[in-house]
Formats: structure tokens, C-alpha cells, sequence
């Protein structure tokens, strides 16, 4: 599983640091199956990925922790649907028999899985409201005055990136919306060109360090209470184009995400929710992991070195 909400489902949005299954389980729980699904607003039905936790002991590769075999559902309930899953060449990880089935605002879905074996596991989640930036700004050092406001993919298609170049820690960047009833936001950060330069030079790094930085990361659960959120420069390390997307998240993929330890002396996101937890929180019946659902957003931005 991984930390940006799942990140077979979330990545693909915004997400980032894959960690396997002896980081989040007790012995005890070993053999018990994984699921792992984030329906997202305005896009087809998602992926399904099924597994089962291994011993801490056991090198963790996605073929040994695979479930194979299993008979998968999603039903639509507002509408009675029920969509078929089919297992693809990848062993543990079911898709959509129909492609062209759209997750719609605020409704019901349920998803099933049966084992060979004949186990059950269930899960449900209720998807946000759509939802939308109202303006993407960036202010003055101060966060007092907006500097300028940023183009979207809708008004500029792909002339965005060349409207709107910043440079690297020069001023704020702020989202403003109105704020859907959710729990809590996650940003994703990525960078888009995967051979651009650094845009940090920190002394204390050394060669691996460097090497060891990501080009795609995503933040703890946000509150984002007064319809803003601040997008932090720490997260950037390279130059060139960056897609930033914030997730409106359901009570489902909220409680896995707050739940996910941080690193200790990590520097935090404003208006972090919840805390450490010994054990992520899921709802799931019959297993563990998450079947979830987020609407997003997202800006397009072209970093610039300092001068």
C-alpha cells in the first residue's frame, strides 16, 4: 500500500512513497487480504487491487502478496448498476469491464470481492461534491497581496506551462475555493520533466541525497477550514513543469491518510489533521485497506531557477 492514499489509484492523481505491507501490520494480521481502490469524481471506475498482508519476514514483491482469482464488484447503488471486474495480466489487479462507467458526485458505491476460497470482502464509500479551484494566486512573501493569478488547463490548454513560470520560492502560492463538505485535502506534487536540473542547492546534501529525491510527492490530510491552501516550496526540488493537484477526500481515504505515520521531524504542510496512529484506519469488511473516493483539482506551473 502506499502513502498517497493508495498509490496505484491516488498517484495517478497526485501520491508518492510505496511502502509494503510489514510497515503497517502486525503478525497477527498476516494472511489477511488487501484491498486497494480510490474512486475519484468525474473519471471511470478505478482500478481494483487485491493482496494479502505478508509476514514482515518475507521480502515484499507485488506477485508474492497478490490475490488471484477473485470475483470483483462495484455497484452503483443510486442507479441498481452492478460492473464486473476482470483480473488483468498483472496477478492481484482487477479492472473494469466496462470502461465508460463515470464516478458521479455525492453517491454510493460498494464494492465486492470473493475469494476462491470463498471469502468475502466488502467496503463502501460516498464521493464528495464536485469539486473546483475558484483561483490558483500567488502572493508576496508576506501572503498579504496577490502578486498574480494563474492560467488553468481550461482557459490555456498547453500554452498554461509557458503562462505561468515561477520562479523558485519567490512569493506564496495559494489555492482558494469554496469548500466542499469534506474532512480534509491531500496535495500532490509532480514534476513533469523528468531530466530538468535541481532548483535547491542545500550544503548539506550529498550526491545521494540527491539522487534519493522524488518527483512526486503529496502532503498528510489538510483541514484547508477557510477554503485556502498553501502550497509549500519544500516540496519542489527541480525545475520545469509541475502539475499541483488537491483531493477533496471522503471519510474513508481521510481516515487511512491521517493515519499514515510521518517522518519525525519532517517538515509539515499548515493545517495538518489527525496524528501518529499504530495502525492506519480502515473500512473494510471481511480485510483491510481502502476503497475510497476524492474529487481534485489541479494547476499547472513552470519553476524557474533563482536568478
Amino acid at each position: 500500500m502506499a502513502t498517497w492514499i493508495t498509490c496505484g489509484a491516488m498517484l495517478a492523481l497526485a501520491c508518492s512513497t510505496n511502502r509494503d505491507d510489514s510497515e503497517f501490520f502486525e503478525p497477527s494480521a498476516v494472511g489477511t487480504l488487501v484491498l486497494d481502490a480510490l474512486l475519484v469524481v468525474g473519471r471511470p471506475l478505478p482500478s481494483v487491487t487485491l493482496s494479502r498482508a505478508l509476514s514482515p519476514t518475507v521480502p515484499y514483491t507485488q506477485e508474492a502478496a497478490a490475490e488471484s482469482g477473485a470475483t470483483v464488484r462495484i455497484f452503483v447503488l443510486a442507479t441498481g448498476d452492478v460492473v464486473d471486474y476482470r483480473e488483468t495480466a498483472r496477478p492481484g489487479t482487477y479492472r473494469a469491464m466496462d470502461p465508460f462507467v463515470i464516478v458521479a458526485p455525492n453517491s454510493t458505491y460498494e464494492v465486492t470481492a470473493v475469494t476462491s476460497k470463498g471469502e468475502v470482502l466488502r467496503s463502501r464509500t460516498t464521493t464528495p461534491e464536485q469539486f473546483a479551484i475558484s483561483e490558483w494566486v500567488l502572493l508576496d512573501d508576506l501572503g498579504q497581496n496577490v502578486v498574480r493569478t494563474f492560467s488553468t488547463y481550461a482557459s490555456s490548454g498547453d500554452s498554461v506551462y509557458s503562462e505561468n513560470q515561477v520562479v523558485y520560492a519567490e512569493g506564496l502560492l495559494e489555492a482558494r475555493f469554496a469548500r466542499p463538505n469534506v474532512p480534509a485535502f491531500q496535495v500532490g506534487i509532480f514534476s513533469l520533466d523528468m531530466d530538468s536540473d535541481y532548483v535547491i542547492e542545500p550544503e548539506y546534501f550529498s550526491e545521494e541525497d540527491f539522487a534519493n529525491l522524488d518527483r512526486q510527492g503529496a502532503s498528510p490530510a489538510l483541514e484547508g477550514r477557510d477554503g485556502t491552501l498553501r502550497l509549500p516550496w519544500f516540496a519542489i526540488f527541480f525545475q520545469g513543469r509541475y502539475k499541483l493537484r488537491i483531493l477533496a477526500l471522503d471519510n474513508n481515504a481521510f481516515d487511512f491518510v491521517r493515519s499514515i505515520p510521518q517522518d519525525d521531524g519532517a517538515i509539515a504542510f499548515g493545517g495538518n489533521l489527525g496524528g501518529r496512529f499504530e495502525r492506519p484506519i480502515f473500512h473494510v469488511e471481511g480485510g483491510i485497506g481502502l476503497f475510497g473516493s476524492a474529487s481534485a483539482d489541479s494547476v499547472a506551473l513552470f519553476v524557474l531557477p533563482r536568478p
